[in-house]
């Protein structure tokens, strides 16, 4: 099936990846730091925060990068060939081969168990993280538990549990509960010393916002927040849940291109890279990129 782009995205580019998927990703081109977005389960790019983010970023000069997971939107895939080590393999496909530096890093859901699992993949690549309603372990510590004994046993009995909830029936094989439980992140102190920032609904039924707080304390980052929103549910998708998203992309955006800068003019100075050097005029580009909000 061919899944049309809203009228206002323009069609995806395509990332072929080490693992033989054709990744489908869009990308806002503008300066400073490449924001990555990595979305939740069954989510894709036309969901309502990355066409947010996606208006902002054009109309801030930020460079925007996101992308759909195998057997997600626009990539496609049969889904019973899916799998948590299968969307890590994307996510590091798509950090690896379309992006240089450190990133900014937001994700949504699961796309929050993706990003922890980025950092420990490619320490140093986040320069820093964002997680809205993050459901870290999201199968072994949420789905699984969750399972009724009618489920478990419709699971031990034909090796497939089909989980309702969603436009469709959604096939969770006992293949795909083993190949979770391989790639979880809780079990041990996630090393990470960037700038953390938590958005959380306390009224989520999904994930718990307690939830939130067990990879808060994962991570061993001290310049770390949790935003809890009271009357905010899992999707934190009303129009006051995604300006406080777009505030707290914008904060650590802006954080990590100030540092960068006084890196650059810090280098220059250590160099004795004078007036005219290639280093002051890159200084003198940055300090002149105008900001838009």
């Amino acid at each position: 099936m061919t899944t049309i782009p809203p009228v206002n995205q323009e069609p995806a580019d395509y990332l072929n990846a080490p693992n033989g998927d054709r990744i489908a990703y869009r990308w806002v081109r503008g300066t400073g730091p490449t924001v990555l977005w990595l979305g939740g389960f069954l989510s894709d790019m036309t969901g309502s925060k990355v066409m947010r983010l996606s208006e902002e970023a054009q109309a801030r000069g930020w460079d925007l990068l996101c992308f759909d997971y195998f057997a997600h939107g626009e990539t496609g895939g049969d889904f019973g060939q899916a799998s948590v080590g299968r969307w890590r393999d994307n996510v590091l496909a798509v950090v690896d081969g379309l992006t240089d530096g450190p990133v900014v890093a937001f994700g949504s859901s699961m796309g929050a168990h993706m990003l922890s699992l980025l950092i420990q993949a490619r320490p140093g690549k986040v320069a820093a993280a964002g997680f809205l309603a993050p459901a870290a372990d999201f199968v072994t510590a949420l789905m699984l538990p969750g399972l009724s004994p009618e489920d478990r046993r419709q699971l031990q009995v034909s090796g497939v549990y089909m989980m309702p909830g969603y436009d469709r029936d959604v096939p969770m094989s006992q293949a795909f509960f083993d190949d979770a439980a391989r790639h979880t992140v809780l079990g041990a102190p996630i090393a990470f010393e960037g700038p953390v920032r938590i958005l959380h609904g306390m009224k989520d039924d999904v994930v718990p916002w307690r939830h939130g707080v067990r990879l808060m304390e994962a991570l061993t980052s001290q310049d770390a927040r949790m935003d809890l929103i009271k009357d905010g549910d899992h999707r934190l998708s009303r129009p006051q849940d995604l300006d406080l998203l777009v505030a707290t992309v914008a904060e650590l955006r802006d954080g990590v291109a100030a540092s960068a800068l006084e890196d650059l003019q810090r280098y220059a100075h250590d160099h004795d890279q004078g007036e005219g050097s290639a280093v002051d005029d890159l200084i003198a580009q940055r300090r002149s990129e105008p900001e838009r909000h």
